[in-house]
């Protein structure tokens, strides 16, 4: 029932999580656990260009895996050629979440731009498929610039226990 401030000194910008270390299994499930997003100086968070996904574990339903708590979200919205930001993250104990872009049945195209709080050197911060293996612990970042209109879908996937999907509407 109390409460505490912490004050943050970061080095740099990047996607990061914050977690329990205490009683680990049973905290993490019970939802203590989330991003933390540092943004370089004068950025500003623009939620319309800049999405997270965090997996972790269902405290309703026993081992069942959720992506940003299972909760229905609205589709995202955006014009052919504009860019988003989508910054994944995986902390179900255990486990490990592909996540992915498709058109239909046929995979997308990202950029790759960070992984685990750093910027990829240029050699690796390349186009390559919307297909992202993100195991416990880590973070990864692309960026999706679609270059034809159309319904996307961005989709986490973990056997059968998972199957997290969102709608890229590109007009």
């Amino acid at each position: 029932g109390g409460q505490f401030v912490a004050r943050l000194t970061l080095k740099r910008a990047g996607t990061f999580i914050y977690h329990t270390h205490l009683n680990d299994r049973k905290q993490l499930v019970g939802g203590m656990y989330g991003p933390l997003v540092v943004l370089e100086p004068g950025q500003r968070w623009d939620p319309t260009r800049d999405f997270v996904f965090i997996g972790g574990q269902n405290r309703y339903r026993d081992s069942s895996i959720v992506v940003n708590g299972g909760h229905e979200e609205p589709p995202i919205t955006m014009r052919v050629g504009e860019s988003i930001r989508l910054r994944m993250i995986e902390l179900a104990v255990a486990n490990s979440i592909t996540y992915e872009i498709r058109r239909d049945s046929t995979l997308a195209e990202w950029r790759a731009i960070a992984k685990d709080g750093y910027d990829l050197p240029p050699a690796l911060a390349t186009v390559r498929p919307a297909r992202q293996r993100v195991g416990l612990g880590e973070t990864y970042d692309a960026m999706f610039t679609p270059r034809e209109a159309g319904r996307y879908e961005f989709r986490g996937v973990r056997g059968p226990r998972l199957r997290y999907k969102r709608t890229i509407i590109v007009e």
